[in-house]
């Protein structure tokens, strides 16, 4: 390539004038002046076009002016003119006025974009992967804005790409609605790239993939040969969703705060909750090694201690009255010694019931035989008394009588079945009745059979018994959003809550968005066991005394994270809650 200043290069020669006129001579542009140019194309990349061509007509430039040196604009032209990638091209514009020179030069960038050049997703949209200095056409500027084509896709884009904010923090709305408006606002097409792209990023940071591969097809239609959009939409491609932890729905813990849930916590006292269903003692034999049997290879205990600890739908009523709210049980009992020891657990802790006596079946026990040396506790055997049929129909009639009578005192019937033969058809019918029409709520904490319970406030499923009720695994967010939807057309109940263990949990509510938090607590869990019925509990409870889902979702959160940190099924208090309230991160 000849050096600018060559008068010998054949591409300064100006374009043919008017016929019968002269053109005026002009001086060939000085590196100072070619890099004054290049500096204001910079200039209107970052600005806009319009700037840039006000800024490069030099109506005071005389021919023959000299110019003032410049090491640093010298140094950067002699690199410029040295990439061989660079192309310099003359361009005449005759919509001039043919008596003057009307000149231009275009400077392009011809390498190929590779995937090194704008390295990830989270580079701001500023940084150029390549420039292109050029002669601003005004005329084709004015023309791109007036596209009808590129409005038509920005509006489109706009109309049907819906976003659920409601799950980010005040910020990240801001930000969204600010790139939003900048979008909608674009003029010409290449304001319509940069802002679509922009979009798309800031999507893909705040985890919308399916929105942010949208905003970049919206470039690609705009311009479908732009380096940057294809590069990108490519790394979109690659990009999975369970890689990102991707959630069509955030985590909305940003909606919380501490002192709202110190207050639900206070008002959790004020419930009242009458429990139906399986009523279990959970026996602990505790004994202290001694030798190993002659008789046998086995262990010999010696009897230290017998623990009577409230299991099934008896550990979920516990749980209500640890947090000093009242809670009356409905069950069944057999007619053997465990009857009264069942009536007594009950009531030491403070739980008032109505046991209907069923000599046909035993009362249900899991006894666990445990070896204590010092502080070391395992556990050896486990033996159930239990009975897996159905009750008789006499039981079921009392059970029904029972619910009714006592129902319309309390806030919340909770049907807890732990597929020992209390929860019926007409077990449910009677609570379904006893609820009917009035304010009390009704909250099921099964297991199977979801489609028994129709027309329920809320089901608080495990992600197992999801799984086997809607025959497919929950391995993705795409999943989980489907497994929600399927579990509330089958089961018919306003609300379906699943908890995922350490993935934390997901409420879907009839005609809303689902929401989703993660565990509190994931790195103390020592032991799961009834976790589930220390979250229905307090949801159960929080609903009754004014909280709104999300808050009672995060309160059953936080005391499950609680009682994991116990051995075997435990309970926590308001106390405890306060406590790790304060050490939470929200």
């Amino acid at each position: 390539m000849s050096q600018p200043g060559n008068k010998s290069d054949k591409s300064e020669v100006p374009p043919e004038s008017t016929k019968g006129e002269q053109p005026e001579k002009r001086a060939p542009l000085s590196l100072s002046d070619l890099m004054s140019i290049k500096s204001a194309s910079d200039k209107a990349v970052r600005a806009n076009l319009k700037e840039f061509h006000e800024i490069i007509q030099d109506p005071g430039h005389e021919a023959g002016s000299k110019s003032r040196f410049d090491a640093r604009k010298t140094a950067d032209i002699s690199r410029l003119l040295n990439d061989k990638t660079i192309k310099r091209e003359m361009v005449s514009d005759l919509s001039k006025d043919s008596s003057k020179d009307s000149r231009d030069y275009r400077w392009t960038d011809t390498r190929n974009v590779n995937a090194s050049s704008n390295i990830g997703l989270f580079h701001p949209i500023g940084i150029r992967q390549h420039f292109n200095l050029r002669g601003v056409d005004a005329s084709k500027i004015e023309k791109d804005k007036q596209s009808p084509e590129a409005s038509r896709l920005v509006e489109d884009f706009l109309k049907n790409t819906m976003v659920d904010d409601f799950a980010l923090s005040p910020h990240a709305k801001k930000d969204l609605e600010e790139t939003t408006q900048s979008l909608a606002e674009a003029g010409g097409k290449e304001e319509i790239i940069a802002a679509s792209i922009h979009l798309a990023r800031l999507l893909r940071h705040l985890q919308y993939l399916e929105e942010s591969k949208k905003a970049v097809m919206l470039a690609m239609g705009v311009d479908p040969d732009n380096k940057l959009a294809n590069q990108l939409f490519k790394e979109l491609e690659r990009v999975h969703p369970q890689d990102i932890a991707f959630s069509p729905v955030k985590t909305v813990k940003a909606q919380l705060n501490k002192r709202d849930l110190a207050r639900r916590i206070v008002e959790l006292s004020r419930g009242r909750v009458t429990i139906v269903g399986d009523l279990l003692i959970d026996e602990l034999l505790e004994g202290k090694p001694e030798r190993i049997s002659r008789e046998a290879p086995v262990l010999i205990l010696e009897h230290v201690e017998t623990l009577h600890i409230p299991g099934g739908a008896a550990n979920t009523a516990h749980n209500i009255t640890a947090l000093g709210a009242v809670c009356h049980a409905i069950g069944v009992s057999g007619d053997d010694e465990y009857k009264d020891k069942l009536a007594k657990m009950l009531e030491n802790h403070g739980i008032s019931h109505d046991l209907v006596v069923d000599s046909s079946r035993p009362t249900t026990v899991k006894t666990r035989i445990l070896s204590k040396s010092h502080s070391l506790m395992q556990q050896l055997l486990r033996l159930d008394r239990i009975s897996h049929s159905r009750i008789a129909p006499e039981i079921e009639e009392q059970l029904a009588a029972r619910i009714k009578k006592s129902a319309a005192d309390y806030h919340a019937v909770i049907l807890s079945d732990y597929r020992a033969g209390a929860i019926t058809d007409s077990v449910i019918k009677a609570c379904r009745e006893a609820t009917a029409g009035t304010k009390t709520m009704l909250v099921v904490d099964a297991q199977n059979g979801f489609e028994r319970f129709g027309g329920c406030s809320l089901i608080t499923p495990n992600q197992p018994d999801t799984e086997a009720a809607i025959g497919f695994k929950i391995d993705s967010p795409e999943r989980l959003a489907e497994a929600g939807r399927k579990m509330l057309e089958i089961s018919g109940a306003e609300s379906i809550l699943i908890t995922r263990g350490s993935e934390g949990m997901a409420l879907f509510q009839k005609g809303e968005p689902h929401m989703e938090l993660p565990v509190f607590n994931k790195s103390e869990v020592f032991d799961v066991t009834g976790a589930g019925d220390t979250v229905v509990a307090t949801m159960a409870l929080a609903l009754v005394t004014g909280a709104s889902p999300l808050e009672a979702m995060a309160l059953g959160n936080l005391a499950a994270g609680i009682v994991v940190k116990k051995s075997g099924t435990a309970v926590t208090s308001q106390k405890e809650m306060l406590d790790n309230l304060e050490n939470l991160e929200l």
